[in-house]
């Protein structure tokens, strides 16, 4: 038989407690990796089978939790099927969505809703952790750090001719950057079509470079993480490997766009630049804070080399400009390197001597040459060039200190 106290409970009557997190998924990788990053967070998780359409059932039966994970991969349309979610939250509520469409103007609409945020399948352990981590640990705005656009390196690399080894120059360089200095650095792969950098270090090619330099107004900060691929904690690269059947059409304001939202997650960004991007040349050159002009001693390498440092110097004249001699001492070599010099107007600044063992390693092992052979000569000389490069940004920062004949003038 009822009680009073069952039929009216009074106000001091403990309320169902608010669950913590509550996850509905469909496969098996989700649900692993929800299971082990959410143990980090929260003393309890439910974790069921399922998607949007069990997480709404469950949300008529049960208390809202504080961070509700969806699964909508399976879903034919996810922007409502998350809208239809959050009808049903308070404030206090974080919805994230898991699905398997990787589209910028679908996480924007999302965002836009009020969803916490959204990620693509397969998801990854760290992702998750940092979505979490954002939602327990929020960082206040005038605490994030603006970065200073004129204290970011921009290295910009590329070769006089093709196979001159541009390409390598600037991977070892960005390693060099990010393993040795301890710089955030990014590599950037501008040759759309035929660029190696992904194939030389061993990376899926990432997507949506050329729709965001065709619509520099899609580079943001969600672009940046979804156009890159981390290749160690320090070095991100971003190389894609579209079609050659299509013109590309590049917008000339898409490289201040891209060089500001890197350099917002950067300290340093190297960039392989290829010789045919007319339209591209131009932003590149003015944004560059160094410049590298790969060549081979011969005569080809001679008048292009003139070609490329005149229009360097007709667009970017105040920029510096490294020349770098690949390959000396091979049987390619058709040109001494004093008479090179004295054709070119400008000196050669580093040799890197040819190796083709130890290049042969690098490119079998996916790895940087300095990394898979640091005691080769043409390593050596690769880091010797990337001290150099540090060295000028150092200079510009500190002030010009006086010689002693200057004191003794002063006198």
């Amino acid at each position: 038989m009822s009680t009073a106290e069952d039929l009216f409970p009074s106000e001091s009557t403990e309320l169902t407690p608010l669950a913590e997190c509550v996850a509905f998924v469909n496969d098996g990788q989700t649900h692993d990796v929800i299971d082990a990053v959410t143990r980090q967070f929260y003393a309890e998780t439910t974790i069921r089978d399922g998607g949007s359409n069990e997480a709404m059932q469950y949300l008529t039966e049960s208390p809202l939790p504080r961070v509700l994970i969806v699964d909508i991969g399976d879903s034919s349309s996810p922007l409502t099927a998350m809208l239809s979610l959050t009808a049903a939250f308070t404030e206090d509520t974080h919805l994230i969505g898991i699905g398997s469409a990787n589209d910028i103007n679908l996480y924007r609409e999302m965002i836009g809703a009020g969803i916490t945020d959204y990620l693509v399948k397969p998801i990854t352990e760290k992702a998750l952790a940092s979505v979490l981590q954002h939602i327990e640990e929020p960082v206040e705005e005038d605490e994030v750090p603006v970065a200073d656009p004129d204290a970011i390196q921009k290295i910009v690399v590329l070769g006089s001719r093709g196979g001159c080894g541009a390409s390598t120059v600037a991977v070892n360089l960005a390693w060099r950057m990010a393993e040795d200095k301890h710089k955030n650095t990014a590599l950037v792969d501008l040759d759309l079509e035929f660029g190696t950098i992904a194939l030389s270090l061993d990376l899926e090619p990432t997507r949506g470079l050329r729709e965001a330099l065709e619509s520099p107004s899609r580079i943001d900060s969600l672009f940046i993480s979804s156009a890159t691929a981390k290749l160690t904690e320090k070095l991100s690269v971003m190389a894609t490997e579209e079609t050659i059947d299509h013109e590309i059409l590049f917008d000339p304001a898409a490289t201040d766009a891209l060089f500001d939202a890197l350099g917002r997650e950067h300290d340093c960004i190297v960039v392989d630049m290829p010789r045919s991007s007319v339209s591209m040349r131009r932003g590149v050159f003015e944004a560059a804070t160094q410049i590298i002009l790969v060549t081979q001693l011969s005569l080809p390498g001679l008048r292009d080399s003139i070609r490329t440092l005149g229009n360097i110097e007709e667009v970017s004249p105040g920029t510096p400009v490294r020349v770098v001699a690949n390959h000396t001492g091979s049987t390619e070599q058709a040109m001494q390197l004093g008479d090179f010099q004295k054709a070119l107007g400008h000196k050669v600044d580093f040799n890197i001597p040819h190796d083709n063992k130890s290049f042969n390693l690098a490119d079998n092992s996916g790895k940087p040459l300095i990394q898979a052979d640091k005691r080769s000569k043409a390593s050596k000389m690769l880091c010797r060039i990337a001290d150099a490069l540090e060295g000028d940004t150092q200079k510009k920062d500190q002030p010009t200190k006086k010689s002693w004949r200057d004191w003794l003038g002063r006198k």
